[in-house]
Parts: C-alpha cells; sequence; structure tokens
C-alpha cells in the first residue's frame, strides 16, 4: 500500500497558503509550525509509556495539519469561535482526506480533530495532539509565536513583557503546567522551557528600560 503522508501534506499545503494571504511567503510559517508539531508528535510518542501510548500516531500527525491551519492564520482573520475553528478544519479534511485515507481512519481523524482542545476528552490520540500544540506556547518557540503576534496586531515589546509579568504574578503557567498537559513525558517538556524562557524576559525587561546601558 502506498504511504499516503506525501499526498497528505501536498493537499494541507493548499489549503494553508490562502490563509496567510498578503506575506511574501504565506506557506513557510504555516508548514514551519506544522511540520514542528508533527515533530513533537513524533517525539513525545515515544517517550510515553507502551501502555499509555496512542494507537493511531500516523492520525495523529495527520489530525495535527489541519489543526494547525487555525493556529496559523493572521490574528485579524481568527474572528470565528474555537469550535468553529475546528469545524472548519474538520470540514477541510473530510474533504481532503478521501483519496488518502478509509472511511474509518477518516471518521478517527476527525474525532481528534474536534476532541484535542476539549480538556475532558479520553481518547488518546486527541490528548497526544493537544499536549504537542500547548508545548507550541512554551520555551523559545512559544516566544517566537507570541512575537510574531504581536507584531501581526502592532503591539509592542514593552506589551509584551508586560503579558509576561501579568502571567507570572497570577501563577497563569504553573496552572497551565498543572492541569494542561495529559501525557507526564510532554509536562516534563514544557516544565523545561519554561525554566528556559524566564531569563530571557528578565533580560529583555532589563534591555527594554536600557538597564544594561552606561
Amino acid at each position: 500500500m502506498v504511504d499516503p503522508w506525501a499526498g497528505i501534506q501536498t493537499a494541507v499545503g493548499k489549503a494553508l497558503a490562502p490563509r496567510l494571504a498578503g506575506q511574501l511567503e504565506p506557506h513557510r510559517y504555516a508548514h514551519d509550525r506544522a511540520m514542528r508539531v508533527v515533530r513533537t508528535i513524533d517525539r513525545l510518542a515515544r517517550a510515553i509509556p507502551t501502555e499509555l501510548r496512542p494507537k493511531r500516531i500516523d492520525l495523529v500527525r495527520t489530525a495535527a495539519l489541519y489543526a494547525c491551519i487555525g493556529l496559523t492564520a493572521p490574528p485579524r482573520a481568527r474572528t470565528s469561535s474555537a469550535d468553529n475553528s475546528v469545524d472548519d478544519s474538520a470540514e477541510l479534511a473530510a474533504d481532503q482526506l478521501q483519496p488518502f485515507l478509509s472511511a474509518a481512519d477518516i471518521d478517527l481523524t476527525l474525532k481528534i480533530l474536534r476532541e484535542h482542545h476539549l480538556k475532558e476528552t479520553k481518547l488518546p490520540e486527541a490528548q497526544l495532539l493537544s499536549d504537542a500544540i500547548s508545548l507550541e506556547d512554551l520555551g523559545l518557540v512559544g516566544l517566537w509565536n507570541q512575537t510574531r503576534h504581536f507584531h501581526a496586531l502592532g503591539r509592542t515589546l514593552e506589551q509584551l513583557i508586560k503579558l509576561w509579568k501579568t502571567q507570572q504574578e497570577y501563577g497563569y503557567w504553573e496552572t497551565r503546567l498543572r492541569d494542561g498537559f495529559h501525557f507526564e513525558p510532554a509536562r516534563k517538556v514544557a516544565a523545561a522551557r519554561l525554566k528556559q524562557v524566564a531569563p530571557i524576559f528578565e533580560q529583555l525587561l532589563k534591555q527594554q528600560q536600557a538597564e544594561d546601558v552606561g
């Protein structure tokens, strides 16, 4: 049987480009983020104990490509709710995947897509996708994504630093670490990334105030 992965990537790539219209190379950021999430899925899956590991990693990878369509749309284009965004991605997947997957596999892929953002989901594949996407918010990768988002909205470095300080004051990241991950390997990575980025924000604050000058 021919591996459908290459065909699925091509189909998704055609859908990603229009979502980022107006950029010089609209597909690049979208593809970069989607494939990073896929790599995270692969590595997390290997770290999860066998008895807890989702069985259909291949379909988690496929669902990740469609989940990233909503994640990589320009901030001003995100006018619908999270549920609507997931529904749009699922509808697109249902149409595009027919030449590549069986009806049963398409159904499971759509279930992964629709449940990955639900905290109470019991579907291991959806839990794995959720953890991989959540790691996009943490560490240097998280800073990169947040900076891109702020830049697109015309926000300032001072606003970015203020957001970080507010999150620290209210224990936002501690709550995310405690409640935002399903698998322990993902939680450990998240904790490590959080430690890595804290000193960077401290330096950003000093340089924003020019405290390192003179």
